[in-house]
């Protein structure tokens, strides 16, 4: 990135990465177009919040709108199996942030960002965005892209938030990492499944892999996630793998003897791959182009919506370093989220809240529950990944935790 301040961004991408950047560097004064091609399916992985997205709602001035159409979120359950369960509580275990979030319905709260959007003066472009390597790592917007937008040279800035597609990943064959899991997480809308504590996300796990519910209004988010192998004996389609699951595991079984699919299943594959490199001589990542971890702790719009935070104020600070500053950053935040996220499918996490529960109990618990209650439910808020003390307890305990007995037992079962 050239050392003159930039002026003109285009971004690609309309999801909550893309609207949140444009709408932030057009209320700056950029002149910013966002090329927006819509979505083929209103689902889309990502409708349940943390509560340290509410300060960015704020900032947008959307939450009153979102408040209107979501469900208040106030906590998270965990669930081992039938009677074995654990919780937190948002407004017990905030300090830094709001104490709730919301679950909230895809299309429509995306809607209200690119309304957002357009409404802070940035120019949405119905239409792809086509663009090509130039010299060296740059790229370029073809002549049709830029008449599109009304541009007369090329913007200073692109900005790919295309999500899953990862478009100048792809042009440019950006090195990423796969990460550990090689897992398929099927999802959709259902009636008819009840929740243990009302408005809190669910994680359970499941005779193979897990499933997550999520109270949205007038129905539930189910999704599946598995060891493709797994899914493959349950049927061709993912209509037929998802409807067997839903059906033939043993505890959604017993859960939810009248569950019913009322939207088609959506399927997802190699979510946890990120790009290692994020910023470029004209180009920066945002968002799933950058990375995705998992949807497990609901990291996903947290995580696409602080880097878009970060990377308009790197863009409006004018220095190349801030923007490199930018890229670090946010692999280190993609880094403690994808160490959290090991620790759920290890059983480490399971082992780390029966510490807090029986510490509880304990003639010197307090000693150790003071940290674990304090910290660790801020895996689940979005704050323990903004402050290095964090992690770096985390891991500490997670390494106690590993001593606890039968820990294995408590991982999430592939086969």
């Amino acid at each position: 990135m050239s050392g003159d301040r930039i002026r003109t961004v285009a971004v690609v991408g309309d999801g909550p990465a893309g609207t949140m950047v444009a709408t932030l560097l057009a209320r700056a004064g950029l002149r910013v177009a966002l090329f927006s091609r819509g979505r083929p399916n209103a689902l889309v992985v990502g409708e349940s919040l943390v509560p340290a997205v509410i300060p960015f709602l704020r900032e947008l001035g959307i939450e009153d709108e979102v408040r209107k159409y979501s469900t208040l979120k106030p906590g998270a359950t965990f669930v081992m199996g039938p009677g074995h369960s654990f919780e937190i509580d948002f407004a017990t275990a905030c300090t830094r942030v709001p104490g709730y979030a919301y679950n909230v319905p895809r299309e429509r709260f995306d809607a209200t960002l690119l309304t957002e959007c357009q409404q802070s003066g940035a120019q949405v472009v119905k239409a792809a965005a086509h663009m090509t390597k130039d010299s060296g790592d740059r790229i370029r917007l073809l002549e049709e892209t830029l008449a599109a937008a009304g541009f007369d040279a090329q913007p200073d800035l692109i900005v790919d938030a295309s999500g899953r597609a990862r478009i100048v990943a792809r042009l440019l064959g950006l090195p990423t990492d796969l990460g550990t899991r090689r897992d398929t997480a099927l999802f959709s809308h259902c009636e008819g499944v009840p929740l243990d504590r009302e408005g809190h996300v669910h994680s359970d796990r499941l005779e193979q892999g897990w499933c997550w519910r999520i109270p949205l209004p007038g129905r539930v988010s189910v999704g599946i996630v598995a060891h493709p192998d797994v899914l493959s004996t349950r049927g061709e389609t993912p209509e037929a793998q998802f409807d067997a699951v839903l059906s033939g595991d043993s505890y959604l079984r017993n859960l939810a003897p009248g569950a019913r699919r009322i939207a088609p299943v959506m399927r997802y594959t190699n979510y946890q791959l990120t790009t290692l490199r994020g910023v470029g001589p004209n180009w920066a990542l945002v968002g799933d182009a950058f990375g995705f971890i998992d949807p497990v702790f609901s990291s996903g719009l947290y995580l696409a919506m602080h880097s878009a935070h970060s990377l308009a104020r790197a863009v409006l600070s004018g220095s190349p370093r801030a923007l490199r500053r930018y890229a670090g950053r946010h692999e280190r935040h993609l880094a403690a989220w994808r160490a959290a996220i090991s620790y759920f499918y290890d059983g480490t996490f399971f082992a780390l809240l029966q510490m807090r529960d029986r510490a509880e109990k304990s003639r010197f618990g307090h000693l150790v529950n003071s940290h674990l209650s304090r910290h660790l439910p801020r895996v689940f808020t979005g704050e323990a990944s903004q402050h290095r003390y964090d992690p770096w307890l985390l891991a500490a305990l997670a390494r106690a935790a590993r001593r606890e007995p039968g820990v294995d037992s408590f991982g999430i079962r592939d086969a």
